[in-house]
């Protein structure tokens, strides 16, 4: 082999190296922009989530859902009567930031960012728990992950309870 048939042969072999750390560096960038984005969506929905906990959150959450939870609701919606206007824009409030806080766990499981099991087994028991409440105050979807709605509908389906529509609305 001459001179010049190795010099070619490192060439390509040289070429083809640096098409391959391209090709890593597209693929470590993807990542990095999918984290980004990850990250900024549970920011968003965490001071979303914070700013209307601290509104619910006089002290008065547990007297107002206990005091739902006595007459009757969420099997009852009429129960809410008991509720003054305050402490039911509180309830709401409360679920509604909730209702964010559940609606992010899903975005992470669908980006695989928590653990599978975790987002097997507690995610859909978040669902499951917060579905008939949501439910019962007439809390929509409507402005959630058209894939969280899904998931929403699917688990509440296959769990019994009230199933929300398509749109997100009850």
């Amino acid at each position: 082999m001459t001179a010049e048939e190795i010099n070619q042969w490192l060439s390509t072999l040289t070429n083809i190296g640096v098409l391959i750390g391209v090709i890593l560096l597209v693929f470590e960038l993807d990542q990095n922009a999918d984290l980004t984005r990850a990250e900024i969506h549970a920011m968003r929905a965490e001071a979303k989530a914070e700013r209307q906990m601290s509104l619910a959150n006089s002290g008065e959450i547990s007297r107002i859902f206990n005091a739902a939870f006595e007459a009757g609701f969420p099997r009852d919606p009429n129960a809410l009567g008991v509720l003054t206007a305050e402490d039911l824009f509180r309830a709401r409030t409360f679920l509604s930031g909730l209702k964010e806080a559940v609606g992010n766990w899903h975005f992470q499981c669908q980006r695989r960012m928590l653990d599978e099991e975790l987002c097997d087994s507690g995610y859909q028991a978040q669902v499951r728990n917060l579905v008939p409440l949501l439910h019962g105050m007439n809390i929509g979807v409507s402005d959630m992950r058209s894939s969280f709605v899904e998931d929403m509908r699917r688990i509440a389906k296959a769990e019994g309870l009230p199933v929300p529509k398509a749109d997100g609305t009850w």
